[in-house]
Protein backbone atom coordinates (compact mmCIF):
# COMPACT_ATOMS: atom_id res chain seq x y z
CA UNK A 1 0.00 0.00 0.00
CA UNK A 2 1.65 3.13 -1.06
CA UNK A 3 1.17 6.13 1.89
CA UNK A 4 3.85 9.11 -0.07
CA UNK A 5 6.32 9.59 -2.68
CA UNK A 6 8.59 12.47 -3.04
CA UNK A 7 10.92 12.95 -6.23
CA UNK A 8 13.80 15.65 -6.76
CA UNK A 9 16.19 16.06 -9.73
CA UNK A 10 14.84 13.12 -12.03
CA UNK A 11 13.72 13.79 -15.62
CA UNK A 12 11.29 16.95 -15.55
CA UNK A 13 11.15 16.66 -11.75
CA UNK A 14 13.94 19.28 -10.72
CA UNK A 15 12.63 20.68 -7.30
CA UNK A 16 11.75 18.08 -5.32
CA UNK A 17 7.86 17.48 -5.27
CA UNK A 18 5.60 14.91 -2.62
CA UNK A 19 2.18 13.07 -3.65
CA UNK A 20 0.69 11.15 -1.22
CA UNK A 21 -2.93 8.94 -0.80
CA UNK A 22 -4.28 10.32 2.85
CA UNK A 23 -7.86 11.12 2.26
CA UNK A 24 -8.80 14.74 3.43
CA UNK A 25 -11.03 14.29 7.19
CA UNK A 26 -13.09 17.03 5.91
CA UNK A 27 -14.43 15.15 2.95
CA UNK A 28 -17.40 12.65 3.65
CA UNK A 29 -18.12 11.92 0.10
CA UNK A 30 -17.21 7.64 -1.19
CA UNK A 31 -16.27 6.63 2.16
CA UNK A 32 -16.01 3.51 -0.24
CA UNK A 33 -12.70 4.82 -1.77
CA UNK A 34 -11.22 5.47 2.02
CA UNK A 35 -9.13 2.19 3.25
CA UNK A 36 -10.37 3.20 6.74
CA UNK A 37 -9.83 -0.32 8.72
CA UNK A 38 -5.69 0.49 8.11
CA UNK A 39 -3.60 2.01 10.77
CA UNK A 40 -4.02 5.27 8.94
CA UNK A 41 -6.59 5.50 6.40
CA UNK A 42 -5.36 5.83 2.67
CA UNK A 43 -7.01 6.54 -0.65
CA UNK A 44 -7.81 3.45 -2.71
CA UNK A 45 -7.03 5.97 -6.32
CA UNK A 46 -5.79 8.82 -7.69
CA UNK A 47 -6.24 10.74 -10.99
CA UNK A 48 -3.26 13.12 -12.44
CA UNK A 49 -4.01 15.60 -15.24
CA UNK A 50 -1.80 18.19 -16.71
CA UNK A 51 -1.39 19.20 -20.05
CA UNK A 52 0.67 16.96 -22.59
CA UNK A 53 4.53 16.86 -21.85
CA UNK A 54 4.09 18.54 -18.51
CA UNK A 55 5.43 15.85 -16.69
CA UNK A 56 2.47 12.75 -16.11
CA UNK A 57 4.32 9.88 -17.77
CA UNK A 58 7.76 11.34 -15.95
CA UNK A 59 5.55 10.62 -12.66
CA UNK A 60 4.78 6.93 -13.65
CA UNK A 61 8.13 6.19 -15.00
CA UNK A 62 9.71 7.36 -11.20
CA UNK A 63 7.85 4.57 -10.09
CA UNK A 64 8.71 2.13 -12.62
CA UNK A 65 12.85 3.54 -12.41
CA UNK A 66 13.18 2.32 -8.66
CA UNK A 67 10.99 -0.75 -9.03
CA UNK A 68 14.17 -1.97 -11.06
CA UNK A 69 16.37 -0.47 -9.42
CA UNK A 70 15.15 -2.40 -6.14
CA UNK A 71 14.98 -5.47 -8.73
CA UNK A 72 18.39 -4.97 -9.78
CA UNK A 73 17.75 -4.67 -13.40
CA UNK A 74 18.74 -1.22 -13.34
CA UNK A 75 22.53 -0.90 -15.23
CA UNK A 76 23.04 2.33 -13.89
CA UNK A 77 26.40 4.51 -15.31
CA UNK A 78 27.65 7.92 -15.04
CA UNK A 79 26.23 8.33 -18.86
CA UNK A 80 22.81 7.18 -17.87
CA UNK A 81 22.53 9.26 -14.47
CA UNK A 82 23.69 12.48 -16.34
CA UNK A 83 20.44 11.33 -19.14
CA UNK A 84 17.98 11.17 -16.46
CA UNK A 85 18.63 13.92 -14.17
CA UNK A 86 16.93 17.35 -15.05
CA UNK A 87 18.82 18.57 -18.77
CA UNK A 88 17.15 22.11 -18.59
CA UNK A 89 20.57 23.96 -16.29
CA UNK A 90 23.86 25.03 -17.01
CA UNK A 91 25.15 22.74 -13.99
CA UNK A 92 23.01 20.26 -12.25
CA UNK A 93 24.92 19.06 -9.32
CA UNK A 94 22.17 17.63 -7.40
CA UNK A 95 21.83 13.93 -6.41
CA UNK A 96 18.45 12.25 -7.55
CA UNK A 97 16.55 11.63 -4.74
CA UNK A 98 13.58 8.95 -4.00
CA UNK A 99 11.69 9.03 -1.13
CA UNK A 100 9.10 6.07 -0.76
CA UNK A 101 6.72 5.41 2.68
CA UNK A 102 4.48 1.98 2.00
CA UNK A 103 3.17 -0.67 4.20
CA UNK A 104 3.50 -4.53 3.19
CA UNK A 105 2.87 -7.70 5.14
CA UNK A 106 1.00 -5.43 8.21
CA UNK A 107 4.10 -3.22 8.54
CA UNK A 108 4.83 0.73 7.44
CA UNK A 109 8.20 1.46 6.12
CA UNK A 110 10.24 4.77 4.66
CA UNK A 111 12.83 3.89 2.32
CA UNK A 112 15.01 6.60 0.84
CA UNK A 113 17.90 6.94 -1.69
CA UNK A 114 20.01 9.20 -3.07
CA UNK A 115 22.14 8.65 -6.36
CA UNK A 116 24.94 10.88 -7.51
CA UNK A 117 26.91 10.78 -10.59
CA UNK A 118 29.12 7.94 -9.51
CA UNK A 119 27.27 5.78 -7.11
CA UNK A 120 24.61 5.71 -4.85
CA UNK A 121 25.66 8.22 -2.11
CA UNK A 122 23.06 7.50 0.47
CA UNK A 123 20.01 4.80 1.09
CA UNK A 124 18.10 4.09 4.04
CA UNK A 125 15.04 1.97 5.44
CA UNK A 126 12.79 2.54 8.50
CA UNK A 127 10.39 1.07 9.96
CA UNK A 128 7.47 4.08 10.03
CA UNK A 129 6.01 5.75 13.22
CA UNK A 130 3.71 7.37 10.90
CA UNK A 131 4.31 10.38 12.41
CA UNK A 132 2.91 8.94 16.05
CA UNK A 133 6.43 7.95 17.30
CA UNK A 134 9.66 7.57 15.76
CA UNK A 135 10.82 6.08 13.09
CA UNK A 136 13.03 2.71 13.63
CA UNK A 137 16.13 2.29 11.97
CA UNK A 138 16.83 -0.85 9.96
CA UNK A 139 19.78 -0.08 7.85
CA UNK A 140 21.23 3.03 6.43
CA UNK A 141 23.94 3.33 4.37
CA UNK A 142 26.42 6.43 3.13
CA UNK A 143 29.66 7.10 1.88
CA UNK A 144 31.12 6.16 4.88
CA UNK A 145 29.73 2.95 5.45
CA UNK A 146 26.59 0.60 6.18
CA UNK A 147 24.79 0.83 9.82
CA UNK A 148 22.19 -1.39 11.00
CA UNK A 149 19.42 -1.75 14.07
CA UNK A 150 21.61 -4.62 14.56
CA UNK A 151 25.49 -5.13 15.10
CA UNK A 152 27.42 -6.77 11.91
CA UNK A 153 29.84 -8.97 12.66
CA UNK A 154 33.35 -7.71 11.16
CA UNK A 155 34.43 -9.89 8.57
CA UNK A 156 30.65 -9.69 7.15
CA UNK A 157 31.03 -5.62 7.47
CA UNK A 158 34.10 -6.44 5.21
CA UNK A 159 32.46 -8.51 3.00
CA UNK A 160 29.77 -6.02 2.60
CA UNK A 161 31.76 -3.05 2.04
CA UNK A 162 33.51 -4.68 -0.59
CA UNK A 163 30.45 -5.57 -2.50
CA UNK A 164 29.24 -2.10 -2.28
CA UNK A 165 32.71 -0.84 -4.02
CA UNK A 166 32.33 -3.50 -6.49
CA UNK A 167 28.50 -2.36 -7.03
CA UNK A 168 28.31 1.46 -6.36
CA UNK A 169 24.85 2.01 -8.07
CA UNK A 170 23.35 -1.19 -6.41
CA UNK A 171 21.00 -1.20 -3.73
CA UNK A 172 21.43 -2.71 -0.12
CA UNK A 173 18.12 -4.36 -1.06
CA UNK A 174 18.93 -6.06 -4.17
CA UNK A 175 22.57 -7.10 -3.30
CA UNK A 176 21.03 -8.25 0.61
CA UNK A 177 18.45 -10.50 -2.08
CA UNK A 178 21.12 -11.93 -4.65
CA UNK A 179 24.24 -11.96 -1.59
CA UNK A 180 22.28 -12.81 1.20
CA UNK A 181 25.39 -11.58 3.67
CA UNK A 182 23.05 -9.10 5.81
CA UNK A 183 21.32 -12.29 8.02
CA UNK A 184 20.17 -9.34 10.45
CA UNK A 185 18.54 -7.29 7.63
CA UNK A 186 15.00 -8.76 6.78
CA UNK A 187 14.70 -6.73 3.43
CA UNK A 188 13.11 -9.85 1.87
CA UNK A 189 9.71 -8.51 1.94
CA UNK A 190 10.64 -5.06 0.91
CA UNK A 191 12.23 -6.25 -2.15
CA UNK A 192 8.49 -8.08 -2.86
CA UNK A 193 6.69 -5.14 -2.51
CA UNK A 194 8.44 -3.72 -5.25
CA UNK A 195 8.46 -6.35 -7.55
CA UNK A 196 5.49 -7.89 -6.90
CA UNK A 197 2.94 -5.64 -5.92
CA UNK A 198 4.40 -2.11 -7.72
CA UNK A 199 2.87 -2.31 -10.95
CA UNK A 200 3.22 0.44 -14.06
CA UNK A 201 1.28 -0.52 -16.85
CA UNK A 202 0.99 1.12 -20.61
CA UNK A 203 -2.62 -0.03 -22.07
CA UNK A 204 -1.73 -1.51 -25.21
CA UNK A 205 -4.18 -4.47 -27.01
CA UNK A 206 -1.70 -7.19 -26.09
CA UNK A 207 -1.02 -9.56 -23.42
CA UNK A 208 0.60 -12.26 -25.00
CA UNK A 209 -0.66 -15.28 -22.07
CA UNK A 210 -4.06 -13.62 -22.06
CA UNK A 211 -5.72 -17.16 -23.22
CA UNK A 212 -3.84 -18.85 -21.59
CA UNK A 213 -4.45 -17.03 -18.11
CA UNK A 214 -7.97 -16.99 -18.38
CA UNK A 215 -7.95 -20.92 -19.16
CA UNK A 216 -6.00 -21.09 -15.88
CA UNK A 217 -7.69 -18.88 -13.33
CA UNK A 218 -11.42 -19.24 -12.74
CA UNK A 219 -11.26 -16.16 -10.78
CA UNK A 220 -9.97 -14.27 -13.84
CA UNK A 221 -12.01 -15.30 -16.55
CA UNK A 222 -15.14 -15.19 -14.20
CA UNK A 223 -14.39 -11.38 -13.74
CA UNK A 224 -14.15 -11.14 -17.16
CA UNK A 225 -17.59 -12.15 -18.35
CA UNK A 226 -18.91 -10.14 -14.90
CA UNK A 227 -17.23 -7.10 -16.20
CA UNK A 228 -18.37 -7.49 -20.06
CA UNK A 229 -22.03 -7.82 -19.18
CA UNK A 230 -21.54 -4.43 -16.77
CA UNK A 231 -20.15 -2.64 -19.13
CA UNK A 232 -22.31 -3.96 -21.91
CA UNK A 233 -19.86 -4.78 -24.73
CA UNK A 234 -22.48 -6.27 -26.88
CA UNK A 235 -20.72 -9.25 -25.99
CA UNK A 236 -23.12 -11.98 -24.48
CA UNK A 237 -19.83 -13.99 -22.78
CA UNK A 238 -16.35 -15.16 -23.69
CA UNK A 239 -15.01 -18.47 -24.04
CA UNK A 240 -11.67 -19.99 -24.49
CA UNK A 241 -11.08 -22.55 -27.49
CA UNK A 242 -8.70 -25.06 -27.53
CA UNK A 243 -7.31 -27.25 -30.31
CA UNK A 244 -4.84 -29.51 -29.36
CA UNK A 245 -1.84 -30.68 -32.26
CA UNK A 246 0.01 -33.61 -32.29
CA UNK A 247 3.61 -33.80 -33.65
CA UNK A 248 2.32 -35.57 -36.55
CA UNK A 249 0.13 -32.89 -37.67
CA UNK A 250 2.16 -30.31 -36.15
CA UNK A 251 4.56 -29.91 -39.14
CA UNK A 252 1.34 -29.53 -41.33
CA UNK A 253 -0.02 -27.02 -39.72
CA UNK A 254 -0.90 -24.25 -41.47
CA UNK A 255 -1.04 -21.51 -38.68
CA UNK A 256 2.62 -21.93 -38.24
CA UNK A 257 4.45 -19.29 -40.19
CA UNK A 258 7.88 -18.63 -40.34
CA UNK A 259 10.70 -19.98 -37.52
CA UNK A 260 7.68 -20.60 -34.98
CA UNK A 261 8.36 -23.92 -35.64
CA UNK A 262 11.44 -24.35 -34.24
CA UNK A 263 10.72 -21.60 -31.07
CA UNK A 264 8.34 -24.12 -30.75
CA UNK A 265 10.31 -26.78 -30.53
CA UNK A 266 12.27 -25.68 -28.20
CA UNK A 267 10.03 -24.70 -25.27
CA UNK A 268 9.95 -26.40 -22.03
CA UNK A 269 6.84 -27.92 -20.53
CA UNK A 270 3.54 -25.77 -20.29
CA UNK A 271 5.64 -22.66 -21.18
CA UNK A 272 4.48 -20.94 -24.34
CA UNK A 273 4.56 -18.18 -27.14
CA UNK A 274 2.09 -16.00 -28.99
CA UNK A 275 1.27 -15.36 -32.17
CA UNK A 276 -1.07 -13.28 -34.01
CA UNK A 277 -1.12 -9.93 -36.59
CA UNK A 278 -0.21 -5.91 -35.71
CA UNK A 279 -0.55 -6.08 -32.32
CA UNK A 280 -3.71 -7.96 -31.65
CA UNK A 281 -2.81 -11.39 -30.05
CA UNK A 282 -4.86 -14.15 -31.56
CA UNK A 283 -3.74 -16.97 -29.86
CA UNK A 284 -1.47 -18.65 -27.21
CA UNK A 285 0.38 -21.93 -28.13
CA UNK A 286 1.73 -24.49 -24.96
CA UNK A 287 3.46 -27.10 -25.18
CA UNK A 288 2.40 -29.91 -22.96
CA UNK A 289 4.23 -33.56 -23.56
CA UNK A 290 4.39 -34.14 -27.22
CA UNK A 291 1.29 -31.98 -27.93
CA UNK A 292 1.06 -28.54 -28.70
CA UNK A 293 -2.46 -26.32 -27.09
CA UNK A 294 -3.70 -23.70 -29.27
CA UNK A 295 -5.41 -20.89 -26.98
CA UNK A 296 -7.90 -18.31 -28.76
CA UNK A 297 -10.58 -16.26 -27.02
CA UNK A 298 -13.93 -16.80 -28.41
CA UNK A 299 -16.66 -13.85 -27.96
CA UNK A 300 -20.61 -14.98 -28.26
CA UNK A 301 -22.13 -12.05 -29.51
CA UNK A 302 -26.15 -11.64 -30.65
CA UNK A 303 -26.68 -10.99 -34.15
CA UNK A 304 -29.80 -10.57 -36.39
CA UNK A 305 -33.32 -12.47 -35.08
CA UNK A 306 -30.91 -13.20 -32.12
CA UNK A 307 -28.75 -15.68 -33.31
CA UNK A 308 -25.79 -16.03 -31.55
CA UNK A 309 -22.51 -16.05 -33.69
CA UNK A 310 -18.80 -16.67 -32.24
CA UNK A 311 -16.19 -13.75 -33.05
CA UNK A 312 -12.40 -13.87 -32.73
CA UNK A 313 -10.53 -11.16 -30.98
CA UNK A 314 -9.58 -9.92 -33.94
CA UNK A 315 -13.33 -8.74 -34.71
CA UNK A 316 -13.82 -6.76 -31.78
CA UNK A 317 -12.98 -2.98 -31.50
CA UNK A 318 -9.14 -1.78 -30.41
CA UNK A 319 -11.43 -0.36 -27.17
CA UNK A 320 -12.52 -3.75 -26.20
CA UNK A 321 -9.16 -5.12 -26.60
CA UNK A 322 -7.35 -3.40 -24.01
CA UNK A 323 -10.21 -3.38 -21.92
CA UNK A 324 -9.68 -7.24 -21.38
CA UNK A 325 -5.77 -6.41 -21.44
CA UNK A 326 -6.81 -4.84 -18.34
CA UNK A 327 -8.49 -7.14 -16.54
CA UNK A 328 -5.82 -9.57 -15.22
CA UNK A 329 -4.33 -6.18 -13.24
CA UNK A 330 -7.73 -5.12 -12.07
CA UNK A 331 -8.00 -8.53 -10.90
CA UNK A 332 -5.05 -8.33 -8.49
CA UNK A 333 -6.29 -4.19 -7.65
CA UNK A 334 -9.19 -6.68 -5.75
CA UNK A 335 -7.61 -9.42 -4.79
CA UNK A 336 -3.74 -8.67 -4.02
CA UNK A 337 -3.22 -7.10 -0.47
CA UNK A 338 -1.01 -3.96 -0.74
CA UNK A 339 -1.34 -4.13 -4.45
CA UNK A 340 -0.35 -0.57 -6.38
CA UNK A 341 -1.25 -0.35 -10.07
CA UNK A 342 -0.23 2.72 -11.85
CA UNK A 343 -1.57 2.86 -15.36
CA UNK A 344 -0.46 5.94 -17.88
CA UNK A 345 -3.35 7.33 -20.04
CA UNK A 346 -6.24 5.13 -18.67
CA UNK A 347 -8.69 6.76 -21.29
CA UNK A 348 -6.28 5.71 -24.25
CA UNK A 349 -8.64 3.90 -26.93
CA UNK A 350 -11.11 3.47 -24.11
CA UNK A 351 -14.56 5.37 -24.67
CA UNK A 352 -15.13 7.68 -22.03
CA UNK A 353 -18.39 6.35 -20.62
CA UNK A 354 -15.79 3.01 -19.84
CA UNK A 355 -13.61 4.49 -18.13
CA UNK A 356 -15.97 6.20 -16.05
CA UNK A 357 -17.42 2.68 -15.64
CA UNK A 358 -14.17 1.48 -14.49
CA UNK A 359 -13.33 3.91 -12.00
CA UNK A 360 -17.16 3.45 -10.66
CA UNK A 361 -16.74 -0.30 -10.62
CA UNK A 362 -13.44 -0.13 -8.84
CA UNK A 363 -14.68 2.75 -6.43
CA UNK A 364 -17.46 0.54 -5.33
CA UNK A 365 -15.94 -3.21 -4.82
CA UNK A 366 -14.21 -4.11 -1.89
CA UNK A 367 -11.19 -4.03 -3.14
CA UNK A 368 -7.30 -4.20 -1.52
CA UNK A 369 -5.00 -2.35 -3.58
CA UNK A 370 -4.76 0.98 -5.07
CA UNK A 371 -5.02 2.13 -8.85
CA UNK A 372 -3.16 5.57 -10.07
CA UNK A 373 -3.38 6.27 -13.20
CA UNK A 374 -2.82 9.33 -15.71
CA UNK A 375 -5.87 10.85 -17.64
CA UNK A 376 -7.14 13.56 -20.18
CA UNK A 377 -10.79 12.10 -19.35
CA UNK A 378 -12.43 14.99 -17.50
CA UNK A 379 -15.61 13.82 -16.81
CA UNK A 380 -14.24 11.74 -13.75
CA UNK A 381 -13.60 15.33 -12.28
CA UNK A 382 -17.38 15.25 -11.27
CA UNK A 383 -17.17 15.23 -7.42
CA UNK A 384 -20.51 14.14 -7.37
CA UNK A 385 -20.42 11.05 -9.45
CA UNK A 386 -16.99 9.77 -9.48
CA UNK A 387 -13.77 10.92 -7.32
CA UNK A 388 -13.33 12.97 -4.32
CA UNK A 389 -11.02 16.38 -4.83
CA UNK A 390 -8.37 14.47 -2.67
CA UNK A 391 -8.60 11.67 -5.29
CA UNK A 392 -7.63 14.33 -8.24
CA UNK A 393 -3.61 15.68 -8.72
CA UNK A 394 -2.45 17.54 -12.15
CA UNK A 395 0.96 18.33 -13.10
CA UNK A 396 2.22 21.74 -15.06
CA UNK A 397 5.52 22.97 -16.53
CA UNK A 398 7.41 25.94 -16.42
CA UNK A 399 10.83 26.54 -17.45
CA UNK A 400 10.79 22.50 -18.14
CA UNK A 401 10.16 22.19 -14.62
CA UNK A 402 7.40 19.69 -13.37
CA UNK A 403 5.53 20.91 -10.55
CA UNK A 404 3.20 18.29 -9.33
CA UNK A 405 0.15 19.39 -6.30
CA UNK A 406 -3.17 18.27 -5.26
CA UNK A 407 -6.73 19.22 -6.28
CA UNK A 408 -7.52 19.05 -2.13
CA UNK A 409 -5.10 22.34 -1.95
CA UNK A 410 -7.38 24.39 -3.47
CA UNK A 411 -10.58 23.99 -0.62
CA UNK A 412 -13.12 23.80 -3.19
CA UNK A 413 -16.48 23.30 -1.55
CA UNK A 414 -18.50 20.00 -2.44
CA UNK A 415 -20.85 21.40 -4.42
CA UNK A 416 -18.73 23.37 -7.10
CA UNK A 417 -18.27 21.59 -10.95
CA UNK A 418 -14.56 20.74 -10.53
CA UNK A 419 -14.70 20.10 -14.44
CA UNK A 420 -15.69 23.70 -15.48
CA UNK A 421 -13.24 25.01 -12.74
CA UNK A 422 -10.65 23.00 -14.50
CA UNK A 423 -11.22 24.21 -18.26
CA UNK A 424 -11.47 27.55 -16.95
CA UNK A 425 -7.63 27.03 -15.85
CA UNK A 426 -8.65 27.62 -11.93
CA UNK A 427 -6.45 24.59 -11.15
CA UNK A 428 -4.06 25.64 -14.13
CA UNK A 429 -2.16 22.17 -15.52
CA UNK A 430 -3.78 22.63 -18.89
CA UNK A 431 -2.21 23.77 -22.22
CA UNK A 432 -1.61 27.01 -23.44
CA UNK A 433 -2.69 27.81 -26.99
CA UNK A 434 -2.14 30.78 -28.91
CA UNK A 435 -4.03 32.03 -31.59
CA UNK A 436 -4.27 29.81 -34.25
CA UNK A 437 -5.42 32.13 -36.46
CA UNK A 438 -2.72 34.42 -36.40
CA UNK A 439 0.04 31.64 -38.19
CA UNK A 440 0.64 32.47 -41.52
CA UNK A 441 0.46 30.41 -44.47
Amino acid sequence: MLLRFSIENFLSFYNKVTFDMFPNPRKTSFPSHIYSNETIPVLKQAAIYGANASGKSNFLDAFRFIRELIEGKNKLNETIISNIKYQLVEENTKDITFNIEFKTKGKYYKYFIAIGASAIKEESLYFSGLGKEEDKLIFTRTEDGLKTSKRINKDIASATKDMINKNPFSTIISLNKNFPLLANIDTESIYNWFVENLETLSIKPELPQLPHILSKSKEIFDLTNLLIKELDLGVESVDIKEEVINKETFNDNNQLVGDLKSRLDNLDEESGIAIGNSNTILHNIIKKGDDYIFKSLIFHQLGINDYKGELNINNQSTGTQKLLMLIPALYKLIHQEDYVLLIDELENSIHPMLITAIIKYFGNTDTKGQLIFTTHETELLNQQKYMRPDEVWFTEKHEGITDLYSLNDFKEHNTINIRNGYFEGRYGAIPFIGNLSEIED
